[in-house]
């Protein structure tokens, strides 16, 4: 099968009782040394193969559709058993995929993962983990909060300033590790067993907070005991090799937690994978743990914990609570779930641009984070003499992945927020060579203004390097954000569109083949190699590590469908999520995005081109409701 064997999803272990008289899966069966042709099915399951190790148990009824998809019949159904249940459901009638609409409840309910057990197994590495707190001694702690925080809050930051405290990231670094004996599982959320390392302990939630379990405890945003293990090992010595670097930002509110089992994958699959919390706007995030931090001896330690306090409260607010204030004029306070009725707001003149501006700001902080630990991981993979000269009370990691980080190849990705941050990267960050965005766009407006410092004057057209843009097909939150906040609410209140969206081809309303027009219009901007997916039946964040529904096998995410005209109501749905295979439960959202990520970094970091071709030749059709490239063939 091209190049799955690389590009592998995280394998998926079935329940016990659900699935204890099932045969081992088709892919255990080959690993096993079982010839694909004798491969066995369950009862009343076909046999289908792709290619030569690349079998699957499928229904009867599936079979006429994986045909057309290039599938081969290598043995019919057997007889079920009376009474038996079948281990897959029905592949729904794929008409409306054809033609691009949105699957009804119906269909969700009933999509099989049909021969997804067939496209994912574990990465050849054990995954080992390490912290690690990047500071910046040419910029201040919080510059983006100084201008546009509370007035509370940038009193506190100016004690912050005089502390010493320069710009700080806490990052964790996860690699790839020596391999011990076995598999580890992640317990109370979905299985994806990766190899454990010869050494080292299982990192926990704790570990993603530098070990603050008052904050831990608090993260109820991953649904987690501070005690839950995940599946990268603290300290576990490096493998041999030199590893891609991909750098993974969060978005807005969120932290260490957004994707930490992403970055897992990642390391598993020969990747050094960094995860960071944004001072400017992520949630509780463990600024005060760094041991080499002027906080710690500070007289006004006190003051500086509430500062903290109230700078990981206001990071969500504070960029809503602007986009209120420069384009309204109201000092209202509210979010996503309170909004007002536009047609009590007015308009401010040129409000939209001032807004943009506000956000370009924003994005000059977030990528020079990103820069800042671009640079200290090049530092950290280089000669341990030089790292610790140039990082001095911060160089204790300096030695340990000498040689293993590989920084001439560069990715970044993101989530929302993260998403128009790894855009930006890309554009202002000469080290960056791809990145991948999830769930936005980059709106013109909002592109860092004049470039970050020594870099130009003007934004470029778009991004200059190869990206790959993931979108929901009912991002309800994208929606809530651009078409209703500032294109149709700042209409009605008399502004002016060209203030907000400068690019026709952002200001027009969402429909079905086109659901987030900014994401669209920064897909056409792009001027390098190219990929825009649309996922089908997802929000917003239903592709990150701490999404609540994928919590277990068997829960239900409901979304909330985009209107598609200005008079239709939103409608509530049940999301793509758990589907079921001869593999077992599957989340679909987490493989399909493991898998996109892993071919587009293994094609554009790592040179291999099967996974250009995996990437057009995927097997989740039942998923990918649309699928546009550019510069791939």
């Amino acid at each position: 099968m091209k190049a799955l064997a690389v590009l592998a999803l995280a394998a998926c272990v079935p329940a016990a009782a659900a699935f204890a008289d099932m045969h081992a899966s088709p892919l255990q069966q080959l690993r096993d040394g079982v010839d694909a042709k004798d491969v066995q099915c369950a009862a009343g399951l076909a046999l289908m193969i792709r290619a030569p190790s690349d079998p699957a148990c499928v229904t009867q009824s599936s079979v006429d559709a994986l045909s057309a998809r290039g599938w081969s019949l290598e043995r019919e159904a057997s007889e079920a058993a009376p009474g038996a249940a079948s281990t897959q459901t029905e592949v729904a009638d794929s008409a409306s995929a054809e033609k691009g609409a949105a699957m009804t409840d119906t269909e969700t309910a009933e999509l099989e993962g049909a021969a997804i057990s067939g496209a994912y197994s574990p990465g050849p590495f054990a995954v080992g983990v390490v912290s690690n707190f990047v500071t910046d001694e040419e910029r201040p702690f919080d510059q983006w909060g100084g201008v546009y925080k509370s007035e509370e809050y940038r009193k506190l930051l100016e004690k912050i300033d005089a502390s010493g405290q320069r710009s700080t990231v806490p990052t964790m670094i996860y690699y790839p590790a020596v391999p011990g004996e076995g598999y580890v599982e992640r317990e109370a959320f979905h299985p994806s067993p990766l190899l454990a390392a010869a050494d080292g302990v299982r990192s926990t939630v704790t570990d993603l907070y530098m070990g603050n379990e008052e904050l831990a405890a608090g993260a109820a945003q991953i649904m987690l005991k501070p005690s839950d293990q995940y599946q990268s090992f603290v300290g576990a010595e490096p493998a041999e090799g030199s590893f891609p670097l991909v750098v993974m930002a969060h978005g807005l509110g969120g932290g260490l937690f957004t994707w930490n089992q992403a970055a897992e994958y990642l390391a598993s699959q020969g990747y050094v994978a960094v995860t960071l919390a944004h001072t400017s706007d992520s949630g509780s995030t463990p600024f005060l743990e760094d041991p080499n931090s002027p906080f710690a001896a500070s007289a006004d330690k006190a003051d500086i914990d509430e500062a903290y306090r109230l700078r990981a409260q206001a990071g969500p607010a504070a960029v809503f609570a602007n986009f209120l204030a420069k384009m309204y004029g109201s000092s209202e306070q509210f979010t996503e779930g309170s909004m007002p009725d536009p047609s009590s707001l007015t308009a401010v003149p040129g409000g939209g641009i001032d807004s943009g501006k506000t956000m370009g700001d924003l994005f000059e902080q977030r990528t020079g984070d990103v820069e800042a630990v671009i640079r200290t991981m090049a530092l950290l993979g280089g000669p341990a003499d030089q790292c610790r000269e140039e990082l001095g009370d911060g160089g204790d990691l300096c030695g340990f992945l000498e040689g293993a980080i590989d920084s001439e190849s560069v990715g970044v990705m993101g989530h929302s927020l993260g998403s128009m941050t790894a855009q930006s990267a890309l554009t202002f960050i000469p080290e960056v060579d791809t990145a991948i965005g999830f769930n936005n766009g980059m709106p013109k407006r909002w592109e860092p203004f004049g470039g970050l410092p020594d870099m130009g004057a003007s934004p470029p057209a778009g991004v200059p390097k190869p990206v790959m843009l993931v979108i929901g097909s009912d991002d309800f939150f994208i929606y809530t954000v651009f078409s209703e906040l500032h294109l149709r609410w700042y209409q009605i209140a008399g502004g002016d569109v060209s203030d907000t969206f400068p690019l026709p081809s952002e200001s027009v309303r969402p429909s079905p083949d086109n659901p987030q027009p900014v994401a669209a219009s920064a897909y056409e901007r792009a001027q390098d190699a190219k990929v825009l997916l649309t996922f089908r039946d997802q929000g917003h964040d239903n592709l990150v590590d701490n999404v609540f529904a994928s919590r277990s096998p068997g829960a239900e995410a409901e979304g909330t469908r985009v209107p598609f005209s200005a008079d239709s109501a939103p409608e509530k749905y049940r999301a793509l999520s758990w589907v079921r295979d001869d593999g077992g439960d599957v989340y679909l959202p987490h493989q399909m995005r493991n898998y996109f990520m892993t071919a587009w970094f293994d094609w554009q970091l790592k040179g291999d081109g099967s996974a250009r071709e995996a990437i057009t030749d995927h097997p989740f059709e039942i998923g990918v409701l649309s699928f546009e490239s550019d510069g791939l063939s």
